[in-house]
This record gives structure tokens, sequence and C-alpha cells, in this order.
């Protein structure tokens, strides 16, 4: 149930993430190891267990890089924008057959003409002065990047949850392990009792078989809880790239501060100017309207100037000063339809993205109203679960008492146990439920590497 909680709650967090190559959720999951594993377990803070995720989890790399991909994007428009220098030194000896070019009959004229020689040192420059095209590309170019920029922000939200989740999957994971302990021991001391009174003839041999169930029964959720913590052990160690074999001790106990007071339209307010998929959404719109106008100027007429000076001469000792200048003005007057396919590609492309940040800015008020119902759900849910538990752990004593008395045979004491172990269970998987709500509105805020925890709680 926990794995669907949290698969759910990536699927949220991807859903605002409308870039071209969308990372997929199991890779934060996954992190790049570095260091050395040691014998000794690793104490492991919840904030030193973020901190690692965000600078070895997988995800979060892969967006980094994905920014420098962006990068190089707006500076590949940039060049199409400045000058180009060149420089150039060639140096030639020939011979040429006047006659190849039409030269013939002319008295006086041989038909091979040299050897000369021709020495020419030129430096070059080639550059736009109009080219509304690529200025908007450029344009497109840099809001691309500032997207890529909240995609990567957006990242490492994503590792702030997937780590505290699993952080907090463990503490509660413990946390049954060590309920399990208590019943099981709970359970042979009254085995024992059990024994000791069927030898003195106060219960049947059936009491002694029945508590003996129970006692198997405990042993058995013991088991399970411990593979269970040891399992997410492993991939919390994966998660944040801790070396294979590294063995971890969490340092920092369950969360169980209150989260902190929102009304939704306070939080709303929070979240349009705060959250990074809606930046990137916006970017990417402004990008798609560039691109669009991008592709209706390269109908337009473009100028671009090409001018070179440099030595010219027989040799490199016996050289003049020369220079050219030359204004090129290039009018497309048919290409094909290669700018009508252009227009049409750009203005889906801007309908796709007006449309994805039109849902998601809609979606926003929703999303946290469903995160503030939760989290009220949740906490409700802690108080009445803490309430069952003290309740169930007052029935087992008064069924034990009734027990040592007489008054009662096993089964009375077997539902007794069984039912603190269902209220024990409950207790911790409300708590868990609830610190997972409050991380899930920090994240629909778009606050939760910023304001953890606040939200959360802990040290």
């Amino acid at each position: 149930m926990k794995h669907l909680v949290v698969t759910a709650v990536l699927i949220v967090g991807m859903a605002g993430w409308t870039s071209a190559q969308t990372i997929a959720p199991d890779v934060f999951s996954r992190g790049v190891p570095s260091g050395t594993a040691s014998a000794t377990p690793l104490p492991l803070s919840l904030r030193d267990a973020i901190a690692r995720g965000l600078e070895h989890n997988l995800g979060a790399l892969i967006q980094e890089q994905r920014v420098q991909s962006a990068e190089s994007g707006r500076w590949r428009a940039l060049s199409d924008l400045l000058p180009h220098v060149s420089a150039n030194v060639r140096e030639t000896h020939q011979v040429v057959n006047a006659a190849a070019y039409g030269f013939t009959g002319f008295p006086g004229l041989p038909e091979l003409i040299g050897p000369y020689s021709v020495f020419d040192a030129r430096l070059g420059v080639s550059t736009p002065v109009l080219d509304l095209s690529a200025l908007n590309q450029l344009r497109a170019d840099r809001a691309n990047v500032q997207a890529a920029g909240h995609d990567y922000r957006q990242a490492r939200e994503l590792v702030v949850l997937v780590v505290a989740n699993l952080y907090l999957e463990i503490l509660s994971e413990s946390a049954r392990a060590e309920s399990a302990r208590a019943q099981a021991r709970t359970a042979e001391t009254f085995l024992q009792l059990t024994e000791d009174q069927k030898a003195a003839g106060i219960v049947a041999g059936i009491d002694v078989l029945r508590q003996q169930v129970q006692r198997d029964g405990a042993r058995q959720r013991v088991i399970v809880a411990e593979n269970s913590v040891q399992t997410l052990e492993l991939k919390l160690a994966r998660a944040i790239g801790l070396p294979a074999g590294q063995a971890v001790t969490l340092s920092d106990p369950m969360p169980s501060a209150a989260a902190p007071s929102l009304t939704l339209e306070e939080a709303t307010r929070q979240a349009y100017e705060a959250r990074d998929d809606l930046k990137a959404a916006e970017a990417r719109a402004a990008a798609a309207r560039a691109a669009k106008q991008s592709a209706l100027a390269s109908a337009l007429p473009s100028v671009h100037v090409d001018a070179d000076y440099g030595a010219l001469g027989p040799s490199a000792s016996d050289t003049r000063w020369t220079y050219g200048v030359a204004a090129n003005v290039h009018v497309p007057v048919f290409e094909g339809g290669r700018v009508k396919a252009r227009v049409l590609g750009a203005d889906a492309e801007l309908r796709q993205r007006e449309a994805e940040l039109a849902d998601l800015r809609a979606g926003v008020q929703y999303e946290i109203s469903a995160a503030l119902l939760t989290l009220k759900a949740t906490s409700a849910a802690v108080e009445v679960a803490r309430s069952g538990q003290a309740l169930a752990q007052q029935t087992l004593d008064q069924a034990q008492d009734r027990f040592r008395a007489g008054l009662t045979n096993t089964l009375e004491l077997a539902q007794a146990q069984d039912a603190l172990a269902g209220a024990s269970d409950r207790f911790v998987e409300s708590l868990y439920a609830h610190n997972l709500a409050k991380a899930s509105l920090g994240h629909a805020l778009g606050l939760v590497e910023e304001r953890f925890s606040e939200f959360v709680g802990g040290r």
C-alpha cells in the first residue's frame, strides 16, 4: 500500500512536467553511488538523507544535464546573430591554361600563363544585420533554458519526496517491528502462564494450543517487519547513492509535529508563486510563441554583411593592403512550402503548450484542496488510532487480569492480543500517512525542498 502511495505522489508530481523528454518516475528511486562501503553502519538523519539524495539521485543528475543541453541550444541560436570572424593565410604557385577559359586566338597571348605566385593573408567577418527569424529563435531557446531550470528544481522536489517517503517508511516499519517484538514477548509470557495453569489443572490443553498460535503469529509478524525494514533500507541506500553494501542506521524518530495552518486561498496564492512546474509550463508557452514568430519571420527578407581585409601580393614580402565589403539581402520567394510547414508545426506546439499551461493552472487549486482534505483526514486518523491503541492496551491488561484470576480462558486473551496488534499497526500506519500528507501538501505548494522541516517536522 505504501509503495502505491508514493508511486501516486510521483505520478502527480510528474503530471505538470511537459518537457519533451520526461524522466520516468522510477529513475528517482536510483542514485549514482559514491564513496566506499564501511563495516560500520552509517548514522543517517532525515536531513542528511535528503541532502545526499539531492546530490547523488539519478533523476536530479539527469535533469541537471538537460539544463546544460538547453543552454547549448541557446548558444547555437545566439551564434546565428553574432559576427563570425575567420582568418586565412594562403600562398599559391600555379600555371593557368588560358585556352581552357576561352582565351584563344589573341595575338601575343600565350596559351599557358605562369608560373606565378600569389600570397593572401586575410581577416574575414560575416555578420547578420537583420534576421528576425534568428532573433525570435534565440528568444525561444532562452525560454527553453528557463523551463529546463524549473524542471531541474522540480526534479529536486521529487527527490525530496522519494527520499523522505523511504525514510518515513523505514521508521514506520521499524515501529511495527518493535511493536511485533513486544507482542511476541507478551505472548511468550502468557504462554508460560497458560502452561503453568494447565499443569495446575486450572485450564484445558486447548488454551495452551491457542496461546502457542498467538506466540507463533507474533513471531511471524516480527520476521515480516524486520525483512521489510532491511529491504527499505536497501532502497533508501540506492536512492541516495550510497555504495553497495553500506548499512545505515536512522537517527531521527518519526516526526509527529502538526502541519502549518493554511487556508485554501493562502495556499493557492503560494502555489501560483512558487510551483516550478507552473513556471516551467509558462516558459515553454513563451518559447512556443517565440518559435512561431521565428517561423513566420523566416518568410521575411534578411540582411547580412560580409567584409574582409588583408594583405595580397606575389609574395609575403611584396603585398598591398586590400579589402572588400558586401551587403547581402536574402528575399525568400518560393521555398516549396518549408515556411508554411514550420508555421503549422510551431502553431500546433503553441496550442499544446497553452493547453497544458491552462490545465496546470486550473489543477493547482484542486490539487491543494485534495492535499488539505487528506491532511485533515490523516490528522484525525492519528488521534483516533492513538486512542484505539490505548483502549486496546487497557483491554489486554484487563483480559490478563481476568485470566490470572481464572475468570476467563485464553480465547478472550488471544482476542485482546490480536486487537492490540491491529491497533498498533493502525497507529503506525496513520502516523506515516499523516507525515506523507504533510509532504504532499508541501509538494502541492511547490515548497517541499524549501520548507520541508516546517511541513513535516523533525530534526
